[in-house]
């Protein structure tokens, strides 16, 4: 319960901060609309130093297909997944044959958080554990990807209770992003095309 309203209180925080910051971003024009850049480490990249790169899409798994109990839908892992476009902010739910099932679009508002949340942002990596260090066998799945220049990074997954192979976003950030999922993936089917 604490957790979740820490959550609100810093997405309101962020949403606050985007709204006083809007008139600074009109006066930079297309560039500052069009562009959602992430920083991303060098082990992840494959680049020496760490490097700012374009997210062109986010990938939110295990959406229901609307026909499930609302209790199935709170433990549910299904075939279908919303990938939207950091771009246009269209939102397409897709099937696991890559088919789209249904087409649906973020408000200008929640494409601008979108942005906000991720512009300038940096993904960050799990520290590397010692060899002697004993890490229980544990799979904590991801819960959303991003597509940085056709690669995928998938945040927040876990391969062991170490942490081993976690990527997310850094600082406090993740916790704005998660929220921000949380809404989009339950509130996907209510967002009209305008």
């Amino acid at each position: 319960m604490k957790r979740g309203l820490a959550l609100i209180g810093i997405l309101c925080l962020v949403l606050g901060f985007q709204n006083c910051s809007q008139s600074a971003l009109q006066g930079q024009g297309d560039l500052a609309s069009t562009d959602v850049s992430i920083n991303m480490p060098p082990q992840i990249s494959e680049e020496e130093s760490s490097v700012a790169k374009a997210v062109t899409f986010i990938e939110i798994p295990n959406i229901s297909d609307g026909q499930t109990s609302v209790s199935a839908k709170a433990t549910e892992v299904t075939p279908y997944r919303l990938v939207i476009s950091t771009e246009s902010g269209s939102i397409q739910l897709v099937d696991d044959a890559n088919n789209v099932l249904e087409k649906r679009c973020l408000n200008s508002s929640n494409l601008d958080e979108l942005k906000t949340i991720l512009s300038g942002s940096s993904i960050c990596e799990a520290e590397v554990q010692s060899d002697d260090q004993v890490c229980s066998m544990k799979y904590k799945p991801w819960y959303a990807a991003l597509y940085v220049n056709e690669e995928r990074v998938k945040l927040g997954e876990e391969k062991d209770s170490c942490g081993k192979g976690r990527k997310d976003l850094c600082g406090a950030l993740t916790d704005v992003f998660q929220a921000y999922v949380a809404h989009v993936k339950q509130h996907w089917n209510e967002m009209n095309c305008e």
